[in-house]
């Protein structure tokens, strides 16, 4: 299953406006089993395992393969669903 994993703090300002404007709309489309919200802060074992060194930082998993890695900036949210829900290939 295709998955989105959501690093952030929760000190982060950036991040809750990420957060607000991408991953929660986001989450109503694809539904919230495909998308992991991580604190990075209070969780770093897991950033570490991705090599996530800002926040906030999206990583798209297709299993356990990991397809993307990018840190802040927009998104194309109906683009992100349908890769979400493996309506567009890895490209």
């Amino acid at each position: 299953m295709r998955k989105l994993l959501f690093f952030h703090a929760y000190w982060c300002t950036p991040c809750k406006r990420y957060e607000r404007e991408i991953i929660d709309p986001l989450e109503k489309i694809v539904g919230a089993d495909r998308i992991e919200r991580i604190d990075a802060w209070k969780e770093p074992w897991r950033a570490e395992r991705y090599k996530i060194d800002k926040v906030p930082t999206i990583v798209l998993l297709d299993e356990e393969t990991v397809y993307m890695k990018r840190t802040g900036g927009g998104i194309d949210i109906d683009r992100m669903a349908e890769w979400l829900k493996g309506a567009v290939d890895n490209d």
